[in-house]
């Protein structure tokens, strides 16, 4: 692709007149279409659709999923009350969090429906709660093989109750008259439909054991490309083959379990830009590098450090001419790094670019999960960047104000 997935010259020269840069930008318009996209599939016998909020917490893409019919799955009690604030019902969330939190008996007391991740937080729930239902969430065999940053299920991951563990699960609902309605699968991200599929197998083991499942919560996986040597999570493929095998699981027992999707990079990654400054342009010699330095980086983008991905880039003016430029953020750290190999951020792999000067516009696209929402919070004292929606009018609306400098010290004392 030659140029962004919505930013324009026009939609720049309008941000540039008002607010200042970083900043990032979301489109209404791919929100709500991707949104769409899970809600209208075809499922055996019905589908929810939950976006797992910790992709992105920006209280008007909560409010626009919940408009298009999204339910919400928090981290945290932290998020459960996000998603409260933006007046997502308490009905519509669910709790499934590595911490047993502060405030766990007051959101469960609101309806925010639970899902034990361990054996102690069942017996949490039991003791506090008995006689009441909630889910488990299961770390089966099956793993995402993707990489290993990204896999969530499997013996080398410290995520959920271990399968093996079924029959504590059973004895310890029955000690506290535990309704166990829901299971909770996630095996990590960029999973295949064998993957799915496999998955499924071992879920619909756990609800012969349990006969008082009647939905099944699969989680994540749903690939979204962003760069063009990528591909797309095929849904239809997805769908289709997990349908064969609810009804399967229907015409083996009788009983029909509901369908529960919940994607999160899917639905948000490709909804926003980030838009920077070439801030200077330096090279280290023939054998060496030509580095454009932008007014951004790991602070606002911490996703291409963490994980070892690539964004789409694209520099905004007239040139016709391209140049070779290992693109850098602006931390003082050498792993703040734009343009890395795929896989390993510690490898610089320079990008073909238009020729730059400086004070030109970056685009980066693709970085709507996973960067607003893990910003290194001020590092080097950079304020948090602020946020703007493009609405599907054609609006640009400010949604996050851009952090004043004497916020980030605000909360310090004097103790010396």
């Amino acid at each position: 692709m030659n140029t962004p997935n919505f930013i324009t010259p026009e939609i720049i020269s309008q941000i540039q007149w008002i607010y200042a840069t970083p900043v990032y930008i979301y489109s209404e318009k791919e929100l709500r279409q991707r949104a769409r996209e899970f809600m209208g599939f075809p499922s055996a016998f019905g589908h929810s659709v939950r976006y797992a909020m910790k992709a992105n917490p920006q209280k008007n893409i909560l409010k626009i999923f919940h408009q298009e019919g999204l339910l919400i799955d928090a981290s945290s009690d932290f998020e459960a009350l996000r998603a409260l604030n933006a007046w997502v019902p308490a009905e519509n969330i669910q709790i499934s969090s590595q911490e047993l939190w502060l405030r766990a008996k007051e959101l469960i007391q609101q309806w925010v429906f639970f899902v034990a991740t361990s054996m102690h937080q069942l017996e949490f729930f039991g003791k506090n709660f008995p006689g009441k239902s909630c889910g488990i969430r299961i770390n089966p065999w099956v793993a995402s093989w993707a990489f290993a940053k990204i896999s969530t299920g499997g013996p080398t991951s410290s995520f959920w109750i271990w399968h093996e563990k079924l029959d504590e699960i059973i004895k310890l609902s029955e000690q506290y008259d535990i309704t166990i309605t829901k299971l909770h699968f996630h095996i990590g991200s960029e999973n295949t439909p064998e993957s799915w599929v496999d998955s499924a197998k071992y879920g619909f083991d756990i609800l012969r054991k349990i006969p008082s499942i009647d939905t099944f919560d699969m989680w994540g996986g749903h690939k979204m490309a962003i760069m063009p040597y990528e591909k797309s999570a095929d849904l239809q493929a997805i769908w289709k083959a997990l349908s064969e095998k609810f009804e399967d699981f229907y015409k083996e027992t009788g009983r029909k379990i509901h369908l529960e999707m919940e994607p999160w990079k899917y639905l948000v990654i490709n909804s926003c830009s980030m838009l920077v400054e070439v801030q200077d342009i330096v090279d280290t010699g023939e054998e060496g590098y030509t580095f454009l330095k932008t007014n951004s980086g790991m602070n606002d983008m911490p996703r291409v450090a963490m994980y070892g991905v690539q964004e789409p880039l694209y520099i905004m003016n007239n040139s016709d001419e391209y140049v070779e430029y290992a693109v850098v953020g602006h931390c003082c750290e050498s792993s703040d790094l734009i343009t890395s190999k795929l896989y390993d951020a510690e490898v610089i792999e320079p990008r073909k670019l238009k020729k730059a000067s400086i004070w030109d516009i970056l685009v980066i696209d693709g970085v709507g999960a996973y960067n607003s929402a893990m910003a290194i919070k001020n590092y080097n004292s950079f304020p948090e960047s602020g946020e703007l929606m493009l609405k599907e009018s054609g609006e640009i609306v400010e949604i996050r104000a851009r952090q004043n400098i004497e916020d980030i010290w605000k909360n310090e004392k004097e103790g010396v």
